[in-house]
């Protein structure tokens, strides 16, 4: 009993205060045994009918092998159900089991003659009593203390498992952020990069070459994968880069656009998105027009770029990016010489 006892102090102490006082699936009132749990009558009735139906097998086999006889110096054969539900379920079992014996013991037990003493008879009849009730006590007391200490383990591998299994879910969504960071620095750097690449590749001789040299950047810094690039002329507006799916292609079967037309592109693209910004519209599809004019020029964009939008692309970063870039190719473009001028010159 004491070793038992040591040890549950010590399984008390290895467990930190702060966790103990933590109600987690009631584990820290699961510390201590309380007598409670020793005389519990948790399934009392399974425990009274196997009790019953083993005290009633044990009198039918012995009345039909021995009869009534007892032999002196062995135990009753009642001693064997106690025996078994002590060792099943501990104390309150055992006790059980041990009333339950007394009672058909005495039912069985002789009565007493007219010359016996009756402290003579009383202690005879007790002393079978007395030992199943001591068995029941001492076996049913050690399985008692074998269950609390059992129960006491499951729970805290339960805690434990537990507290694994948010430690596991911690680490996924830890490496899972770190992952999303990663491409995400990727990306961005992988951006810069092109957007750096663009810058130097951009040709500032005449506002035509500018504008077809301006076409990476602009699918670089939008993400826009179809678009073409219309310059001003004195006809209306050209086209003089091309850009299908990522790639460039000839502008040989794009027609030139008039003022009108492209007056009338902006001003529609610009109602149609304002309904779209006030329906809180997250995403875009269809076509959208970017004028690339420096702040403060005329009403007449120096050029233009019409985009075919993916359903995939964000509104808002598109819009946000498109317009910084049509302002910043628009004074570029404004900066170059024009070589429509120069021939006329």
């Amino acid at each position: 009993m004491s070793t038992t006892s040591m040890k549950s102090g010590f399984l008390v102490q290895a467990i930190p205060h702060d966790e103990a006082r933590v109600d987690m699936s009631g584990e820290a009132t699961r510390l201590k045994p309380r007598l409670a749990q020793f005389i519990s009558l948790h399934g009392w009735p399974r425990q009274l009918l196997e009790t019953f139906v083993l005290l009633a097998a044990v009198t039918v086999l012995q009345r039909s092998f021995f009869g009534a006889a007892s032999f002196p110096g062995l135990p009753h054969p009642y001693l064997l159900p106690v025996l078994l539900v002590s060792s099943q379920y501990g104390m309150s079992g055992g006790l059980s089991a041990a009333v339950a014996a007394s009672l058909m013991y005495w039912l069985g037990f002789s009565t007493p003659s007219a010359g016996q003493d009756f402290h003579a008879y009383a202690g005879t009849f007790a002393v079978q009593p007395a030992t199943w009730l001591a068995t029941a006590l001492v076996i049913g007391g050690l399985r008692s203390l074998h269950i609390h200490q059992f129960s006491e383990l499951a729970d805290q591998l339960a805690a434990d498992c537990a507290r694994g299994h948010e430690l596991a879910r911690g680490l996924e969504r830890s490496i899972a952020e770190i992952t999303a960071l990663e491409r995400r620095i990727a990306t961005d750097t992988s951006s810069v990069a092109a957007i750096s690449r663009s810058l130097a590749d951009i040709d500032l001789s005449n506002r035509r070459t500018a504008a077809a040299s301006c076409a990476e950047l602009f699918r670089v810094g939008t993400g826009t994968s179809t678009f073409a690039i219309y310059l001003k002329d004195f006809v209306g507006y050209v086209p003089v880069c091309a850009v299908e799916e990522d790639t460039i292609c000839s502008t040989r079967a794009l027609a030139p656009l008039s003022p009108a037309t492209i007056a009338e592109m902006v001003s529609c693209d610009t109602a149609d998105h304002a309904m779209g910004d006030a329906a809180d519209s997250d995403f875009c599809t269809g076509r959208y027009v970017v004028p690339l004019a420096p702040c403060g020029a005329g009403p007449a964009p120096l050029a233009v770029i019409v985009c075919e939008l993916h359903p995939s692309q964000e509104w808002r970063h598109f819009r946000r990016r498109a317009a910084e870039l049509g302002r910043a190719l628009g004074t570029l473009l404004n900066a170059c010489p024009d070589q429509i001028l120069k021939e006329r010159a």
